[in-house]
Parts: C-alpha cells; structure tokens; sequence
C-alpha cells in the first residue's frame, strides 16, 4: 500500500479512514459504502466489520449490526468491542439477556480493559429488565475501573432521574459534564432535569449551551421551545427551524411545535417497517406531544401522552426517564 493515495478505492486504510470521518460527519449511507468496499478487498478484517455495524447502529439497522458484530468475532473471537457493541445492539433490540451475556464475555476477556465498558452495557440491560439495583451496582463498579469516562455517571443519573430524585441526578450529570465540558447530549440532559425541578433559567441557559455545542440538534431547540414557552418567551424554533434536515424524523414533531401539524399525523408519520425505529419514533411522538400538552396547561392530554412514553420508550432512550420524571412530579399513577 505504499506510495498509494488516500483516495484509492483500492487502499484498505485509506478506506477505513474514510468511512470513519463520514460517519462522523453524519454521511452514513457513505460510510456503509466505504466500508463495504473495504470488506471486499479484505473479508476478515476486524475493523472494517465493527466499523460497519456502528454505522448500521447509526441508521437503527440493528439486526444487521449485530450480523457484523458476530463477523467481526468470527475474525478475532475474543474482541472485546465487538462484544459490547453486540450487547447495546441487543439492547437496542429489547433483548437484555443477549446482551447480558455478550457483555460478560467482554468481561470475562478483560478483566482491566473490558469491564468499564462491559459493566456500563450490562447495566443498561438490567434497566431494561427492570432490575435497577443491579443496574446501579453496575454503573458505580464501572465508575471505579474507569472514573473518567462520563458514560456511567450518566447511567446512574438516569435511574435517579425516572425515580424523581432530580437533584442526585444533575449531580452526577454536572459530573460527567466536568469530564467532558464539550458534549452537547449532556448539557441537554442537564436542561431537562432543570426543566422538571422548575428551575427555568438554568434550564434555558443548559439548553442554549448544548445548542451552540450542537446547532443542529433538533431535541436540544425543541427543549429550549419548551422553556421559552413556559417563560411566556418568543418561540425562535421557526427561524432555527431554518437550518434543520426537515426531510426526515424529527420533522413531524417539530412541525407539531410549530403549529403546522397534529398529533395524530406525528404520530402516523412514526410508522416504521423497522420494528425498533418504529418505537423509538413512537416513543419520542408521545413524550414530545405530552410535554408540549403541559406546557400549554392541557394536563390531562400531557399525562395521558407521557404515560404513553413511559410505558412505550426503550428504557436506554433518552426520553425514558424524563417521562418518568414528569409523571412523578404530576403525582400520578402509571
């Protein structure tokens, strides 16, 4: 591969490298193509493999990731990644058993190296599962092989979040945000539970920050439309609306903000042929549509809504907890 160009089709790393910086960059359907090309010139290499199923996890094609994942450990049977990222596959699937067992398998590999990311996978199967216990036992032994890494803190937080102790979860919010300043997902996570403690100026100031980390994150500006509302504040999402990929999910929801659609119609644009991106789409239609509801003062509607997401969302989803936590705070059953 000497003296080959970057570009050559025909050069592994050169495609490797590529496919990696278009998935970074968001250019999914890219990557697969580079990775794809990659496979073909060299079918047994580890990388190309597990680099294919993140991006295949990218796009919620889970059955595929997981088919890439096993590739991979067909090519080096005791990779640790390959491991763990079947495990969050099986976890995007809704199968925390599989992922149970792969996740301990990254463990019982690597004792050092495996575990932090292990115990972080394995706990969030027991979040799904419903065994919180166990799941919190597992984030704060991952807190002790790896106390840098943000990912636990922000496990633990939300188990604390959907329980309504939104306190002990900024904690430990504030903490992963003290690891890694510049991650616009958790000044988001840091605005929602503001938003739900009440505290609407910090909730603002958390969004707007995860918002200029990230300007095109559509979640993060529908929560700062949320606050601005209830600030009795000007929208602004129809001007940002202006730089968003209004072509795909989520548009409908903020269409739905913006008063150009309906619920009813969010939530038969949710409609999937892939089962999990279906949930999901469902899931964040109904936590949306609920807190929107509430933030107009029509509660029953919201309660109703946010019940819907409670019991409906992927536990390892964003929405889960704050709809929990909502419903908490209203002081109503589900």
């Amino acid at each position: 591969m000497i003296g080959q160009s970057r570009s050559d089709p025909n050069n592994l790393i050169a495609l490797l490298r590529r496919a990696w910086a278009h998935k970074r960059k968001g250019e999914v359907d890219t990557a697969l193509a580079d990775y794809g090309r990659a496979i073909e010139l060299a079918p047994k290499d580890t990388y190309a493999y597990l680099g294919r199923a993140g991006a295949y996890l990218i796009k919620q094609d889970v059955d595929s990731a997981i088919d890439d994942y096993g590739r991979a450990l067909l090519t080096h049977p005791d990779n640790v990644a390959a491991y763990v990222g079947r495990g969050r596959a099986y976890n995007l699937k809704g199968e925390p058993d599989r992922a149970i067992a792969d996740c301990n398998r990254a463990i019982e590999i690597s004792p050092e190296r495996g575990a932090g990311v292990g115990l972080i996978c394995r706990g969030h199967a027991h979040i799904i599962k419903g065994d919180i216990e166990l799941a919190l036992d597992d984030f704060n032994q991952a807190i002790g092989f790896s106390p840098k890494n943000p990912l636990p803190y922000v496990g633990r937080a939300s188990i604390l979040h959907a329980r309504g102790d939104l306190e002990l979860g900024l904690s430990n919010i504030k903490q992963a945000i003290e690891l890694t300043p510049n991650d616009p997902q958790l000044h988001r996570w840091a605005g929602s539970a503001y938003f739900q403690g009440g505290l609407l100026s910090e909730a603002h100031d958390a969004f707007v920050r995860a918002s200029e980390l990230d300007r095109k994150d559509v979640y993060t500006l529908l929560w700062l439309d949320l606050v601005r509302q209830k600030t009795g504040q000007p929208s602004g999402l129809d001007e940002a609306s202006g730089r968003l990929d209004l072509s795909n999910w989520p548009a409908p929801i903020v269409r739905l903000f913006l008063g150009a659609t309906t619920l009813e119609d969010v939530v038969k644009a949710a409609d999937d042929a892939n089962p999990v991106k279906m949930r999901g789409q469902l899931c964040e239609a109904h936590f949306y549509g609920g807190e929107l509801a509430l933030a107009k003062g029509a509660t029953d509607e919201a309660v109703r809504l946010l019940r819907l997401a409670a019991d409906g969302c992927p536990r390892i989803y964003f929405e889960w907890a704050p709809a929990n936590a909502e419903l908490r705070k209203l002081d109503t059953r589900h």
